[in-house]
C-alpha cells in the first residue's frame, strides 16, 4: 500500500511564532511525509519534508493565507499529481499533530480502500452540542470562540442556502477536519473536494472549512467512515473508551498509544487559544 501523510501551514513569516509548530516524529521509510507551506524550509525544525508551494498557480489569486492552506489540505490529490506523485491513500493532519508510528497504517488504509462509495475517514466532532446540532451549532461555536465575524457567518449561511435549499443546517451530524484519510483515486472524493474548493474561494464565504465540508456531505448525501480513534478528544467521547474508566496519566498514555494521530498540545499555536478554551 502506497501511503502519504500531508499537512499544511501558511502565514506571513513574521507571524510564524503564533502558529502551530510542526513537530518531530518517527517516520516509516515506506511512507512519504509532506508539509506544504508558503515559507522557506529553513524556518522549520521538523520531521516533515517541507515543500514551499507559495508560488503555486492554484493559489496565486487567493488573498488569504488560511484559505491558501486548504488547497493542499483538501486537494492534496491534485497537488501531489502535479508533482508527479501517486498514492493509494493520503492522510492529512494539522501541523501541530503527528502520525502515531506504532499504528498499523496499512490496515487503516485498506479499510479506506475497501469502502467503495465514499472512502473518506474522519472523526465525529468531539463536542456533543455540534454532533446534535449540526452546522448551526458549529456556527454558534465559531462566534462564541471569536473565530469569525457574525457578518461572515450570516453571509456564508445565505450563500450555502441559495446553493442548495435542501440541506438541513440543524441535521444532527457533524465531523471534524483536524485529521482524515482518503482514497487518492476515488472520483467521488475528488468531485466533492473540488466542489469545496470552488465554493471556499467565493469572496465573502467564511474561511472556516468545517461548516462547508459538512454542508457538502449532506448536499451530496454521502457519509464518511467514522473513525473516532483518529484523535484523542473524539475517542474520549466513545463508549469503548469510557468503559475503561481511565483518567489522568493513564488516560493520556492510553490515548497516545491507541489513537492514529497524537495531538501535541505544546505545539499548538497561540492563535487557537480562544477556540480551544473550554
Amino acid at each position: 500500500m502506497k501511503i502519504c501523510f500531508t499537512s499544511a501551514l501558511f502565514c506571513d513569516a513574521h507571524k510564524l511564532d503564533q502558529l502551530d509548530k510542526p513537530g518531530h516524529f518517527v517516520r516509516n521509510e515506506n511512507y512519504d511525509y509532506f508539509l506544504f507551506t508558503n515559507l522557506n524550509e529553513k524556518l522549520f525544525d521538523t520531521s516533515w519534508d517541507v515543500i514551499d508551494i507559495g508560488g503555486n498557480k492554484n493559489i496565486s489569486n487567493v488573498n488569504c493565507n488560511i484559505k491558501k492552506s486548504r488547497y493542499p489540505k483538501f486537494l492534496s490529490w491534485h497537488l501531489l499529481e502535479s508533482l508527479g506523485k501517486k498514492y493509494d491513500v493520503v492522510f492529512y493532519c494539522d501541523a501541530w499533530i503527528t502520525p502515531n508510528e506504532k499504528k498499523d497504517w496499512n490496515a487503516l488504509a485498506s479499510k479506506i480502500k475497501n469502502e467503495k462509495t465514499f472512502p473518506f475517514a474522519q472523526a465525529e466532532h468531539n463536542r456533543k452540542v455540534c454532533r446534535d446540532g449540526g452546522i448551526n451549532a458549529e456556527f454558534e461555536r465559531i462566534l462564541i470562540s471569536k473565530r469569525d465575524s457574525k457578518k461572515s457567518v450570516e453571509t456564508t449561511k445565505t450563500i450555502l442556502k441559495s446553493y442548495d435549499t435542501s440541506v438541513d443546517f440543524a441535521f444532527p451530524q457533524y465531523y471534524e477536519n483536524t485529521c482524515f484519510g482518503y482514497d487518492f483515486n476515488n472520483s467521488n472524493v475528488r468531485n466533492i473536494t473540488n466542489e469545496l474548493w470552488s465554493l471556499y474561494n467565493l469572496k465573502d464565504i467564511s474561511y472556516r472549512d468545517q461548516p462547508l465540508w459538512n454542508f457538502l456531505l449532506l448536499k451530496n448525501k454521502v457519509n464518511p467512515i467514522i473513525q473516532n480513534d483518529l484523535k484523542d478528544n473524539s475517542f474520549r467521547e466513545t463508549d469503548s473508551f469510557k468503559k475503561l474508566n481511565l483518567d489522568g496519566y493513564k488516560a493520556t498514555n492510553y490515548l497516545n498509544e491507541h489513537c492514529w494521530f497524537i495531538r501535541k498540545y505544546e505545539n499548538e499555536g497561540t492563535m487557537r487559544e480562544n477556540y480551544t478554551k473550554k
